[in-house]
């Protein structure tokens, strides 16, 4: 299992452990205790039942925002427990991967595993949502209907039952199918049913369980196109797109007991498809104009950057040379404009804004976090990127940005009620201290008894400040704090100094296996001189 314990802790070091969450600070932990990581993850391996009882996984849910209304429920997953659950799944990715359709059927188009040493990625690049939507478009051409279609809350809803039925029909030795059933019965609270919304474990363990809904549209001789939770089917008349949406839905009822969402349900023509497919920002049937060629120029652009390539630094010059071309500025405004943003364009043009020259970027930086209500759907990407660059904006920007979310966390804005935009603010909050800042995180400290990952991350910034006389009183409370929080309370007591030293002295024999790591590593990172704890 070595090898996969390998490539589990390389891909979190490098790509996270989701692509929902503020990243925790273990991972910075294994990526600086790499051997001892490994060692923790051997131990679980060795005595996997034993562990999961006396250290049982502890997750964060919250609410992800995917539109002005509409939510899903995600989780981030116990740091050490996820990169164990992980290197399970990979360890048998590969046979996932043979089972399936082969990509060269062009059928379906998510998440490929095809591990790279280089990158540590887990999924293929070249299999995409993009070579999705192209693809379908591709053969809407060829058709006059498309049926659109996606599964009613997949992730909560998978049966347990049925992905095991799936892991027993690999061709794969050893006993990481059980133990990753008994990892998820633990997760679902011993429920039948749900995999965890955000990792790449349970992308490639769906993958698996839709796999015989594929085999089974290939069969029917039905064309289409999937991606996750996504189908496109193409038909050449309106009376057998109906037939090959009942086929869908009674096969999707009978051999996975799930739905699919009435809502987003529909039946088209092929023009009207074309025409609204999300990789065309333009309006009905208007020709585009010169910002909507820009637009859909942008959507097309690739903004992948690998800050580890030896050649980081050309190939950022080369991707701020393309993105200079469309005016990001120009677009953010017209997009402003708008009653509702096109959520991908939106999320494209913030991402873009990170690689803007200093002043446009404190311009595009601060408009943006004046309008969270009509970003309100991608403002945890707004954040992010807030937090990316803060440190390079101008004092007046960063002041700007700062009061404006002290404003919407005090004012009680929808746009931070939800935890999990509220955990990106925070990350924000960390970089610059106020007075109205500290009093902000003392009261969500006490109203989110229940967000352990927003606690944890004010321990986090309150040491960060040096806010010793918080953290004092806070520390006789140690027993009580959830272990996301202790491990969080255990960096932040070296800022405590001799008071921090005389506790760990105290309590450091009830800590467990990776509190002791933790530790360690905060040890060593307080005696290095101008380290400062990382959000």
């Amino acid at each position: 299992m070595d090898k996969f314990f390998e490539r589990a802790i390389s891909n979190v070091i490098r790509h996270g452990d989701t692509d929902i969450f503020p990243f925790p600070i273990e991972n910075h932990i294994f990526f600086d205790k790499r051997a001892q990581c490994l060692d923790l993850l051997r131990e679980i391996h060795r005595d996997f039942d034993g562990n999961l009882n006396r250290y049982p996984p502890a997750h964060d849910a919250a609410l992800a925002p995917v539109n002005y209304t509409g939510f899903r429920w995600a989780t981030q997953m116990d740091p050490l427990w996820n990169l164990y659950f992980l290197a399970l799944v990979l360890s048998i990715s590969d046979a996932i991967e043979h089972a399936r359709l082969p990509v060269s059927a062009k059928r379906v188009f998510s998440y490929r595993s095809r591990w790279a040493d280089d990158t540590a990625d887990i999924f293929d690049s070249g299999s995409n949502w993009r070579d999705f939507m192209e693809c379908s478009l591709e053969h809407a051409k060829k058709f006059k209907f498309v049926v659109v279609c996606d599964i009613s809350e997949f992730y909560p809803r998978l049966g347990h039952h049925r992905l095991e039925n799936a892991l027993l029909q690999l061709a794969t030795v050893g006993d990481a199918h059980s133990r990753i059933m008994s990892f998820l019965k633990n997760y679902s609270n011993t429920n039948s049913f749900g995999l965890p919304v955000g990792g790449p474990a349970a992308r490639i363990l769906s993958e698996l369980v839709l796999n015989q809904i594929d085999r089974l549209l290939e069969m029917e001789g039905i064309t289409f196109c999937r991606f996750a939770d996504d189908f496109h089917i193409f038909c050449d008349s309106d009376e057998e797109a109906y037939a090959r949406l009942i086929f869908l839905s009674e096969k999707l009822l009978r051999t996975q007991g799930l739905q699919l969402q009435k809502s987003k349900t529909r039946i088209m023509s092929s023009a009207e498809f074309a025409a609204t497919n999300p990789l065309n920002p333009n309006d009905g049937d208007r020709s585009p104009t010169e910002s909507q060629e820009r637009a859909k120029g942008l959507m097309q652009l690739s903004l992948r950057f690998d800050p580890y390539s030896p050649t980081k630094n050309e190939d950022y010059a080369v991707l701020q040379a393309e993105i200079e071309r469309f005016d990001i500025l120009g677009l953010l405004r017209e997009e402003l404009l708008k009653s509702r943003i096109h959520i991908g364009l939106a999320r494209k043009i913030v991402a873009a804004v990170k690689y803007l020259e200093s002043r446009a970027r404190d311009d595009a930086i601060t408009t943006m976090v004046d309008n969270a209500e009509l970003l309100y759907p991608i403002f945890s990407s707004v954040l992010t990127v807030a937090r990316a660059v803060f440190d390079d904006l101008s004092p007046a920007a960063q002041l700007t940005i700062h009061k404006k979310i002290i404003g919407l966390i005090e004012n009680h804005s929808h746009v931070l009620r939800v935890d999990l935009n509220l955990a990106y603010a925070l990350r924000v909050l960390s970089c610059r201290h106020s007075p109205e800042a500290e009093a902000v995180l003392v009261r969500i400290f006490k109203l989110s008894t229940s967000s352990s990952f927003l606690r944890r991350d004010i321990i986090l910034t309150m040491a960060k400040w040096k806010n010793w006389y918080w953290l004092s009183d806070l520390r006789a409370s140690f027993q009580s704090l959830s272990v996301a929080e202790r491990r969080a309370f255990i960096v932040a007591s070296y800022s405590l100094r001799d008071e921090g030293k005389h506790w760990r002295q105290h309590t450091s024999d009830q800590f467990s296996p990776f509190e002791q790591l933790v530790q360690r590593w905060a040890s060593e990172k307080a005696n290095q001189s101008g380290w400062s704890i990382p959000l």
